[in-house]
């Protein structure tokens, strides 16, 4: 029997102490052997250390990395790249949980797509207490598909018509692309979505897989840095500075940029229909323009657009009216009705 790839799972931990064993857990129960864990932790003032120290004394196959001050996460997630090694390696996340056969159906996928730089799986939504609460979308091209090996022009074009649909924790790379092509995390450039850069990196070299099946919890909590971000959020998404960035290296005059960027308006209009709704809310009175008549084109192409358009439409209307304050603590309650 050929001796199984290497895979080397880095894990950057900053005060998780009540999820890193439920994270620790779920890896060590992978049913793939040839594994190793790398736990950074970035200077955590709770208990996360000690529950990991715990873990290292169990299983010979993991290490704890340590700092005595704490750095930024990037740079952290950087320090994760940098220590990688083996065949295979990902970077997960210390508060979502992992399906058994998820790492040994990644690597299977990429054994057999050996243009594949990179595989993603879908994901599904958990809260504090693991009760699960939806799937993360998936594009509606590739919803019937077991799995899919997208080249660099289909995953652009379903992050320029959807956003960014595929979930940070989730990929294993190659190791030599990682470490050798992608190198960091640009988060001082593109901020929070420093992810979907990457994975537009990732397609400069190869291709990049998607497997159709929820092989990886994805945690929501109320305390998740994303998750109150798109609570309080009144400006354009940082996923703008990604696709601006990646419109500016190809000719302004061709169709295809032309192309491109109406798939952006769109994504813009629904963007700021969330935030316009969030400054409602905070009693902003000033709001960004939402452009519907340039948008209108796009509501009979799915459900997704004809949906979001209604909402930005909604919006807008709301915008316009002379609200009282118990009409804008209803539409919180209704927003954020998991409080």
């Amino acid at each position: 029997m050929s001796k199984q790839p290497l895979v080397c799972i880095c894990i950057p931990c900053y005060n998780n102490e009540s999820t890193i064993s439920e994270t620790l857990d779920s890896i060590v129960a992978q049913d793939y052997s040839s594994l190793k864990i790398k736990v950074f932790d970035n200077a955590s003032s709770d208990g996360s250390r000690d529950i990991i120290r715990g873990f290292v004394n169990k299983y010979n196959n993991i290490e704890l990395f340590t700092r005595k001050e704490t750095v930024s996460g990037e740079e952290n997630f950087n320090t994760c790249i940098e220590n990688a090694e083996g065949d295979y390696s990902a970077i997960f996340h210390s508060d979502d949980l992992y399906t058994a056969t998820m790492v040994s159906e990644q690597v299977a996928f990429l054994q057999s797509h050996p243009s594949c730089g990179a595989v993603a799986t879908h994901a599904s939504v958990i809260d504090e207490k693991n009760n699960e609460l939806s799937e993360r979308f998936v594009p509606y091209e590739i919803r019937n598909m077991t799995s899919i090996e997208l080249t660099r022009k289909q995953l652009i074009e379903l992050s320029f018509k959807y956003g960014n649909f595929v979930t940070c924790p989730s990929v294993l790379f190659k190791s030599d692309l990682l470490k050798a092509h992608i190198q960091s995390f640009r988060g001082e450039q593109f901020k929070s979505s420093a992810d979907l850069n990457v994975w537009f990196r990732v397609t400069e070299k190869q291709c990049f897989g998607f497997i159709n099946k929820p092989l990886i919890k994805y945690r929501e909590s109320n305390v998740s840095f994303s998750f109150n971000l798109s609570r309080v959020r009144v400006e354009d998404h940082d996923l703008f500075l990604v696709l601006n960035d990646y419109l500016s290296t190809i000719d302004q005059q061709l169709y295809y940029c032309r192309y491109l960027k109406s798939k952006k308006d769109f994504l813009l209009m629904k963007d700021r229909a969330n935030t316009n709704l969030n400054r409602l809310i905070l009693g902003q009175s000033t709001f960004q323009n939402i452009s519907l008549i340039m948008n209108f084109k796009h509501i009979l192409t799915s459900r997704f657009h004809m949906k979001f358009f209604v909402m930005a439409m909604g919006v807008m209307l709301l915008t316009k009216l002379p609200l009282n304050v118990y009409l804008v603590t209803l539409i919180k309650k209704v927003r954020f009705r998991n409080d």
